[in-house]
């Protein structure tokens, strides 16, 4: 029989650990700690399979979790209320009420060490699928006949069946007070009994269409001298099948899940804001349910180029609830901030307003906040930052904040990502370079070029084929899947005025280009039912 270690920290009123310690069996506990300090270092010296926590459970967050989880340490935590039992669960632990017994403590120690699958840092703690001791703790509470006795426990994977019913396939009871109505689709909502969410109402303005291209230069020679490569060097890649170099990805998304599309982009402005708020945009206005998240910590702009005066920073609000663990789709939906134009509506979670708070976006937290959108809306879409360094220097203190952690997560989560960047004899070899890192930090992502600003003063004459050209020269594997025309009066004005595209000109090139993408998405991901929007006619008598 394999023994187990187990540390701890604190007791119960029953002192069940100290009669856990003087049980005979597999599990013995090697070391009971004064301090939860004490125990995280001796779970990241190896001394121990599981932790339990007895005290200090409000210094139990979903990041420490994280931390002991990535080292193979499953955690069970002690708790002594419902509400404590719920966020604990939210934040990764194995929950059991504090009058469990010794002999129902040690099942679902086992049952949780012989059910883990510990698959990295990223997720909801290890779940279990030792069901006959793993489920819901509440019936304990409530004085309700448990199937294990006292070996009542939920992971972390089951706490998300805690959220409402639409939401998860298994009926498990909620602890929260919150409530969940049906619409007029039949599908539940959030209940809003006042106004926890911003509303923000736009009138639409018409706009002009941009003037044609501007005459310019070649490209390739630049580029070449951009990369430091030899002008007759070709690099082998995957031919383009089209003169659009569009390739087939593999669908996004899945079945009662949304779907995750990261915007990202390497460094010099090269329109991850534009794209991603347009985006957003018309994926709302083809009737998808769409969230949009500020993930930028070094210059977080979706805010500002929508006209929004918000200086609460909403990611950064979700991002300490769910490490708190009490991050759920209702707490989620009252967080966003809904932004509504004239073709639907869209919500969206702000991001930093200061680039020194990157520390309070730590990736645990991010992770979960994806996760808690996806479970909400068809489609999230989140606008990430430029750098993709990894602080190898803090690869030996996982619990240190790092840099870049909501970028990483972010692109970590994605189905999709969409790589912009601009169309000069700067941007390109930027764009080059950066989908190279992307690579290495992010492999087996789905990705699609989109070339921003083309203009004929940049490139020269066709722009389009003379981007092809250089990019077939000196690219990588991925061809360009998008161009997007360059039109500074219609971004700049709809900059100033806090508006989108398609409210102040939806037949301009530029919208049109990213309405196009959007329909690239769409065929990509067949998961996402196609909802037309509808024509608004006023009949006047």
């Amino acid at each position: 029989m394999t023994t187990l270690t187990v540390v701890s920290v604190g007791d119960t009123p029953l002192n069940v650990i100290d009669q856990l310690a003087r049980t005979h069996g597999n599990i013995q506990v090697v070391r009971r700690c004064p301090e939860l300090s004490e125990l995280l270092a001796a779970c990241q010296s190896g001394l121990a399979q599981v932790a339990v926590v007895s005290a200090f459970g409000a210094e139990l967050t979903a990041t420490l979790i994280d931390r002991l989880t990535a080292v193979g340490v499953i955690v069970v935590a002690i708790a002594g209320s419902p509400e404590e039992a719920q966020r604990l669960r939210s934040a990764g632990a194995t929950t059991v009420p504090e009058h469990v017994t010794a002999e129902g403590l040690g099942e679902v120690i086992r049952a949780a060490v012989a059910g883990r699958r510990h698959t990295g840092s990223g997720g909801y703690s290890v779940p279990a699928t030792y069901n006959r001791a793993a489920h819901d703790s509440a019936a304990a509470y409530e004085g309700e006949p448990a199937a294990r006795d006292d070996a009542s426990a939920v992971t972390g994977a089951e706490a998300n069946s805690l959220d409402p019913p639409h939401l998860s396939a298994a009926p498990t009871p909620s602890l929260s007070e919150e409530r969940w109505e049906p619409n007029e689709s039949g599908e539940s909502e959030p209940f809003k009994s006042g106004g926890d969410g911003q509303k923000i109402t736009r009138q639409r303005l018409k706009g002009t269409s941009p003037s044609g291209p501007l005459p310019g230069l070649g490209i390739r020679t630049k580029i070449a001298a951009r990369l430091r490569l030899p002008g007759s060097h070709v690099r082998q890649r995957i031919p383009a099948k089209a003169a659009t170099g569009r390739t087939v990805e593999p669908p996004i998304g899945g079945a009662g899940r949304g779907a995750v599309v990261a915007i990202w982009g390497p460094i010099g402005s090269p329109g991850r804001t534009t794209v991603a708020i347009n985006l957003a945009a018309e994926q709302a206005a083809a009737g998808r349910k769409v969230m949009l998240i500020d993930a930028d910590t070094y210059g977080a702009s979706v805010a500002a180029a929508l006209g929004l005066l918000d200086e609460a920073a909403s990611f950064a609000q979700a991002c300490r609830a769910a490490d708190q663990g009490g991050l759920g789709p209702v707490h989620l939906a009252k967080t966003a901030t809904q932004v509504v134009f004239d073709g639907g509506t869209f919500s969206l979670l702000t991001g930093l307003t200061r680039a020194d708070r990157w520390p309070e976006l730590r990736a645990a937290a991010v992770e979960r906040v994806i996760d808690a959108a996806r479970e909400l809306v068809d489609l999230v879409i989140v606008d990430c930052g430029f750098a993709l360094e990894n602080d190898e220097e803090l690869s030996y203190d996982t619990v240190a904040p790092r840099r870049n952690a909501a970028t990483l997560a972010a692109l970590g989560r994605a189905d999709l990502v969409y790589a912009v960047g601009n169309s000069d004899p700067l941007g390109i070899p930027r764009l080059i370079r950066g989908l190279d890192e992307l690579g290495r930090a992010c492999p087996g992502r789905s990705v699609l070029v989109v070339v921003n600003k083309v203009r004929r003063k940049a490139v020269g004459g066709a722009p389009e084929r003379a981007l092809i050209q250089a990019w077939e020269r000196f690219g990588p594997a991925e061809t360009i899947s998008h161009f997007l025309p360059w039109d500074p009066e219609l971004t700049d004005k709809a900059m100033l005025e806090g508006r989108l595209l398609r409210e102040l000109s939806p037949d301009a090139p530029l919208s049109l280009a990213i309405r196009a993408m959007s329909c690239a998405g769409d065929q990509q991901n067949p998961t996402i039912p196609v909802t037309k929007a509808t024509t608004r006619v006023d009949v006047r008598g």
